[in-house]
């Protein structure tokens, strides 16, 4: 019987993870206003980077806030009337909780617009409006929040205060939505660019801790808003979508997420119950992995192909056709926190010499398929013709004793159908094979190659 293994390359997977992967950033802020008047007002929410529309509750209703920012596991925020407060921030739940109020007061006559720490300097910075709308650059040491310093008056009406970890400042202003990096020492500002976008009281912009890039809540009007990516060089926004429906957003921040632990690579799997496909035998679908292994088998699959002819197989079907290639296909995943290695090596029943790994699987991010494909003959066809054409061996099939037409003392080697050598001997007239479980066998002896089959 004639078989031969070949490995094929499961391609088809690339069109599933051929395309890059974007992570996302999860985004906070007081949703001071929504056009649709949903429960969501006046709570914290938090919402994707790649999808603002979609926003989540993440605390209870709170008092009217200006302006809120986030630091080492609190939100802290100043209300319309004024108080300083700071609520927990729970990194396992991200959720924000009960608040206290940290300054009943800080002071009369100002709103507070927007708030942002300097990490360089160690202290809190606010932007103020009188109700001339004219704007102030404010500063406090969280040691001595009450104590609040008047830096200066802008000249500009900013109504946005974003600052990054090197301790540089920006700001949008009201006249022309131009972009305006602000000194921090004497509230004077220098015009980046235009962002190409209105304002209308309250703005939120912060940075993203983990790239650097500036983000910003903008809101115009009902129908001007969004969610934008401003660039610090140009002053250009780039629209992300809309925040939630229409969300006017107070204190937009971002928390630093916990790198997730390295997954576990796996560099061996172990399929068990595994036996190769024998011509007459139904196709075997009950493989298994070991209960404790950390990759589950999720499909087994038998398919035929052939000239125009192309099916898959069930377990009541047989191996019994010619003029097709039988191709077996398996399927695994691994368990959360796992991946298989790029050259991970399979063992069939603890054998793993009659596969060649390194051609034969394809890794995803969530799983491996490996196919392998079988050529199968019918062991029986062509016994009677080859007996009359060449009458080497006798009685072709046996049951105990085989003739053999060489000289006596020639050496005889009979091989099982994977190649094994089963029986060797000196010919003395005659090979008796009574010893030999019922199968084709090839015995070769003294120059001839033949083949027989023992009943």
């Amino acid at each position: 019987m004639k078989k031969s293994l070949r490995l094929l390359l499961a391609v088809a997977f690339t069109a599933i993870f051929g395309m890059a992967d974007v992570s996302a950033t999860q985004w906070y802020g007081f949703a001071l206003y929504t056009a649709s008047g949903s429960s969501v007002q006046n709570h914290f929410v938090c919402f994707d980077s790649q999808n603002p529309q979609e926003l989540q509750t993440v605390s209870e209703e709170f008092p009217i806030i200006w302006a809120a920012t986030y630091l080492d596991g609190y939100v802290w925020f100043v209300t319309q009337s004024r108080s300083l407060c700071k609520a927990p921030f729970d990194e396992a739940t991200q959720t924000i909780g009960a608040y206290e109020t940290v300054v009943p007061a800080l002071e009369q006559y100002n709103l507070y617009i927007s708030m942002a720490y300097n990490p360089v300097d160690g202290m809190m910075y606010y932007l103020c409006q009188d109700s001339q709308y004219n704007t102030y650059l404010k500063r406090s040491s969280l040691d001595n929040p009450s104590q609040v310093e008047v830096i200066g008056t802008f000249g500009v009406r900013i109504w946005t205060l974003a600052i990054n970890d090197a301790g540089q400042a920006y700001g949008v202003a009201y006249e022309g939505g131009n972009l305006h990096e602000i000194n921090l020492n004497d509230a004077t500002s220098t015009v980046i660019g235009p962002t190409g976008k209105e304002l209308w009281y309250t703005q939120s912009m912060a940075f993203d801790s983990e790239t650097g890039e500036l983000y910003w809540a903008q809101f115009a009007t009902t129908t001007d808003h969004g969610f934008y990516q401003v660039n610090t060089t140009t002053g250009e926004a780039t629209s992300l979508g809309e925040i939630g429906g229409g969300t006017q957003l107070a204190g937009l921040f971002m928390v630093s997420q916990p790198a997730p632990p390295a997954p576990v690579v796996i560099d061996e799997i172990y399929v068990e119950g595994f036996t190769a496909p024998e011509w007459g035998e139904h196709p075997d679908f009950d493989l298994e992995v070991a209960s404790d292994a950390h990759y589950t088998i999720s499909e087994v699959s038998w398919q035929y192909y052939g000239n125009e002819i192309y099916g898959f197989l069930d377990e009541n079907d047989y191996f019994d056709r010619e003029d097709v290639s039988y191709v077996m296909g398996i399927t695994l995943q691994p368990e959360e926190g796992y991946v298989f290695a790029e050259d991970v090596t399979v063992f069939y029943n603890g054998d793993a010499s009659i596969f060649d790994a390194a051609e034969s699987y394809f890794i995803g991010e969530a799983f491996m398929a490996f196919t392998v494909m079988y050529d199968l003959t019918d062991p029986t066809a062509g016994i009677s013709e080859q007996i009359s054409e060449k009458a080497t061996l006798w009685p072709n099939p046996t049951t105990d004793i085989l003739y053999l037409d060489v000289t006596d003392g020639a050496t005889v080697s009979v091989f099982d159908m994977t190649g094994r050598i089963v029986k060797q001997q000196r010919y003395e007239g005659k090979v008796d094979v009574r010893d030999l479980t019922p199968g084709i066998y090839t015995i070769k002896a003294e120059g001839i190659t033949d083949r027989f089959v023992k009943e």
